[in-house]
């Protein structure tokens, strides 16, 4: 038999087990609820934001072109850009020198900047080479008569091409390469290739000519 004591805890007992019981259910739920309105609340800003996004890259103002953009020459006639010298030659003649570099691509690379023959190169680079971009009769000298090796700065020999390359592929090799890997520089014509081998003819140079000399040579040679 249960004591007195026993019998009155038990109403109270039950009473609070009972309430635990339907408390704990209704404030998880409400708690679901603030969490719920929050979160679609919250959705509805973004929404909102991004909207607000939209309609202001449709209707604010153009932006500024890239630096690329920014730096490409104008067309020729909009805005007084005037084409380079590259695009102003005949493409056959681009090819023609392309397919006769091949002779020299052994020893000045495919890339023009010099193979590469252990730490040193077989020829120095023709980017930026002072030599090539100059007057065409100092190029054309170089490739006539060759230079001379004095010491070994290169690998390799510039031994004369005269033979080698009539007026037409002599003038499109120099062309190409004086216009290719961002040399830029006039077109070489069959004409002055012509008088080159002509007025060169007699140079004494079988070995070559010395670099010191090339100068001195083309001068001595103008009409």
């Amino acid at each position: 038999m249960m004591s007195p004591s026993s019998d009155s805890k038990n109403p109270l007992s039950s009473f609070l087990g009972n309430a635990f019981l339907v408390a704990v259910p209704v404030a998880l739920i409400v708690m679901l609820g603030i969490v719920g309105f929050s979160f679609v609340g919250g959705m509805k800003k973004e929404t909102k934001k991004d909207e607000a996004t939209v309609a202001a890259s449709a209707t604010g103002p153009v932006s500024a072109p890239s630096a690329v953009e920014a730096s490409a020459p104008a067309a020729p006639g909009a805005g007084g850009g005037a084409p380079t010298s590259a695009s102003a030659i005949d493409p056959a003649v681009m090819a023609l020198g392309k397919q006769s570099y091949m002779l020299c691509a052994a020893c000045h690379g495919p890339d023009g900047t010099g193979l590469k023959a252990g730490p040193a190169l077989m020829a120095p680079s023709l980017v930026g080479s002072k030599v090539l971009l100059a007057d065409p009769d100092v190029s054309l000298l170089v490739v006539l008569k060759g230079i001379a090796k004095e010491n070994m700065n290169y690998m390799g020999v510039m031994a004369p091409l005269a033979a080698g390359l009539d007026d037409e592929k002599l003038a499109a090799v120099l062309t190409y390469t004086r216009n290719e890997w961002g040399n830029s520089a006039p077109a070489v014509t069959v004409e002055q290739a012509a008088s080159a081998r002509a007025k060169f003819a007699k140079v004494d140079a079988p070995a070559g000519v010395k670099r010191s000399e090339i100068e001195a040579i083309v001068a001595a040679h103008k009409k």
